[in-house]
């Protein structure tokens, strides 16, 4: 038996998730890890405490979802949500897959999660989200991208009131450039330096930077925070 309180980390393979996994695990969290890479998975599961469970999932739909957390325990005190993909598309019809594909993985998938997680969490519980600045400032080749990120923001405000006599709290991230693996493609091109110019803080950002809000938010010191989005950007929404 173990005292820690469980949390759901879905896109747990990828380097933001791995950064808030290592963060969660170091305060004391019990992990259960979900994305599509069972390998990446393994291998990170591998650097964890040995409580950490692990679950391969795409998360296509609620069924998935419930499926995707069966090894997590009766009890899920709290779902960070950061499953998501970003691929660029024109406006024409050919490019409704894709459309249909980023609402899926990047909004959708968040709200089926709701609904998976929400019977076993306790009053008390927490989500958190991620959005993006794609959603605060648009972007030009990632319209579904900031579509869905809007959606994840809609979907964080609602939950907050419609949970708040559980005591149960939703929160988001909006984090800004952050140097990853699924933005490579922007970041190695020759925009790198005029992107770089436009962040007040003058870098891009890195995993590390996002973990400490999550923590928070997550905590009992963000016990009165709900409904709130937490802009990680370098102050890029400022300019």
């Amino acid at each position: 038996m173990t005292d820690k309180k469980c949390v759901v980390i879905t896109g747990a393979a990828g380097a933001i998730g791995t950064a808030t996994a290592a963060r969660l695990a170091e305060v004391g969290w019990r992990l259960h890890l979900v994305d599509l890479d069972k390998s990446a998975l393994t291998e990170v599961q591998a650097n964890l405490p040995a409580d950490t469970t692990i679950a391969e999932s795409r998360l296509t739909n609620p069924y998935d979802c419930a499926e995707a957390i069966e090894d997590a325990g009766e009890q899920i005190d709290a779902l960070v949500h950061m499953a998501g993909i970003f691929v660029a598309h024109d406006l024409g019809p050919d490019s409704r897959n894709i459309y249909d594909q980023t609402l899926q993985n990047n909004a959708t998938n968040a709200y089926d999660m709701v609904g998976a997680v929400l019977p076993r969490m306790p009053d008390g519980g927490a989500f958190v989200f991620a959005s993006s600045l794609g959603f605060n400032r648009g972007n030009i080749d990632h319209v579904a991208y900031a579509m869905a990120k809007g959606a994840v923001v809609g979907l964080t405000r609602a939950l907050s009131r419609r949970l708040a006599g559980r005591r149960i709290r939703a929160n988001a991230i909006a984090p800004g450039i952050i140097d990853t693996k699924m933005v490579a493609e922007l970041l190695n091109g020759p925009d790198r330096e005029r992107l770089q110019s436009t962040i007040p803080l003058g870098r891009f950002g890195s995993p590390g930077d996002l973990v400490g809000a999550v923590d928070f938010l997550l905590s009992d010191d963000a016990g009165y925070i709900t409904g709130q989005v937490i802009n990680i950007d370098g102050g890029m929404i400022n300019g």
